[in-house]
């Protein structure tokens, strides 16, 4: 659909390590109910954004492999893109304590701060914004149609569509909830899925 990224993979989480030093403050970019967000440089040299989801009780391997399938699935010139995944698991059992999921790094601001934010010179024409607008349609599009079962979303912000280097929409925000009882619903609560994945600057 556009996208052009490499195969969704499973990362190594030394690979993930090395990309965030560690996962060093420097690379610290915020901080949700669920997990730390980082952002990373991959040995290729490719920005990512890293999201570590710390799992619960309630998840269930059959959970969490069945939201790594869907967010693997993903991919659109519209949409944040997820690249791959890493398990972080406990020493004691093996069991995966946490995901770390990887998506592509977008630098540019929200569609509210280049809309209403900065200097004139610095906002979007309208010409901008109704393509800003047809992105959001597309992706929107895709997430209710191109995949099965569709996901769906009452409660897009403005503040979750970003913008890259070319002014291209990007939504940021499609959660994906972990439980069994709402893996067909696409809810904007607190985590479960890809919220919080907006850099802005």
């Amino acid at each position: 659909m556009g996208a052009s990224f490499p195969a969704y993979r499973t990362f190594a989480l030394d690979e993930l390590k090395e990309a965030t030093n560690n996962f060093d403050e420097s690379s610290f970019i915020s901080e949700g109910p669920n997990g730390q967000i980082y952002k990373g440089v991959l040995s290729d040299g490719m920005a990512v954004t890293i999201r570590g989801l710390k799992m619960r009780k309630r998840h269930s391997p059959q959970n969490y492999m069945h939201h790594i399938e869907l967010i693997s699935k993903l991919r659109h010139s519209h949409l944040i893109s997820a690249l791959g995944h890493s398990f972080e698991c406990n020493q004691d059992d093996s069991s995966v304590s946490t995901i770390f999921l990887v998506f592509e790094f977008v630098p540019n601001k929200t569609l509210r701060s280049c809309v209403s934010a900065g200097s004139a010179s610095e906002k979007l024409s309208w010409t901008q914004r109704i393509l800003a607008a047809i992105g959001v349609v597309k992706g929107i599009q895709f997430l209710h149609t191109g995949i099965v079962p569709g996901l769906y979303s009452n409660n897009l912000k403005i503040t979750d569509v970003l913008l890259d280097n070319n002014l291209n929409v990007k939504i940021s925000s499609y959660n994906i909830p972990l439980s069994a009882e709402t893996r067909r619903t696409v809810s904007n609560g607190p985590y479960p899925g890809l919220k919080g994945n907006v850099q802005e600057r």
